[in-house]
């Protein structure tokens, strides 16, 4: 302790008495041979003891009771803090969940939308065709019972009609796409047999093939304009049709 600009090192001895921390430790001031205790001394006893303030026992139970209930507090909301961190985390994955659950489901719907509409269009394709059939089998059924009834003098290419020139044109390029496939088989086996020479064998199947093209190509542009025509004509007819546009 500091005592006129000098620091004194002075001993002494703390004891924990059995009642404590009801009651405050003992104090004993041990001085060394060359020190002396002042005579009287306000704050120790001749024999060295410090006078200690005895606290009220009600008010350390309380004082103790206290820290324990912040402590206990204390414990339970960071336990708490970290349960709460825990389901917070477990939210967060199912929602990951969920998000990847509703991609998936909205892809699936997407296909089924997309695959509805491709069965409207073939529904369409299909409807249309049956009028079609239904329109050819009512104008030539009178056709087929004469013919019926006359079969010495039938004419076979007298049979069936082309309903217009886009009609024409696709049996046209279908008859000769198909004589082109007779032609190009008979030259296989004609190559086969060694009653063609390669040279000659391949000659033809270039010039063929490059015909056979042409009549593909044509009979695609050809079934492209039919379709066209027959969605106009089906747009014409719809209020009086039987099915739904």
């Amino acid at each position: 302790m500091p005592y006129q600009g000098v620091t004194y090192n002075i001993p002494i001895i703390i004891w924990l008495i059995e009642s404590y921390p009801r009651y405050p430790p003992v104090v004993y001031v041990n001085p060394t041979r060359d020190m002396i205790i002042k005579r009287p001394h306000p704050h120790v006893s001749p024999s060295g003891a410090q006078p200690s303030q005895t606290e009220d026992a009600a008010e350390v139970y309380r004082r103790n009771a206290v820290n324990k209930l912040v402590e206990m507090v204390h414990g339970d909301i960071i336990k708490m803090r970290k349960e709460r961190e825990a389901e917070m985390e477990g939210l967060f994955s199912a929602q990951g969940v969920l998000r990847k659950r509703e991609e998936e489901v909205n892809k699936g719907l997407k296909e089924m939308q997309d695959e509805k509409e491709a069965l409207e269009q073939q529904l369409q394709v299909v409807l249309m065709s049956t009028d079609v059939l239904a329109g050819w089998v009512g104008e030539n059924e009178g056709k087929i019972k004469n013919l019926g009834n006359n079969n010495d003098n039938v004419d076979v290419d007298e049979v069936f009609h082309c309903a217009d020139v886009l009609s024409k044109q696709m049996l046209d390029c279908t008859a000769a796409d198909l004589a082109i496939e007779d032609v190009v088989y008979s030259l296989d086996k004609a190559l086969q047999e060694g009653a063609v020479p390669f040279d000659q064998y391949l000659r033809n199947v270039r010039l063929l093939s490059r015909e056979q093209f042409f009549h593909k190509a044509t009979a695609a542009k050809v079934r492209a304009a039919q379709m066209q025509a027959q969605v106009a004509s089906m747009a014409a007819r719809a209020p009086h049709s039987h099915y739904a546009p």
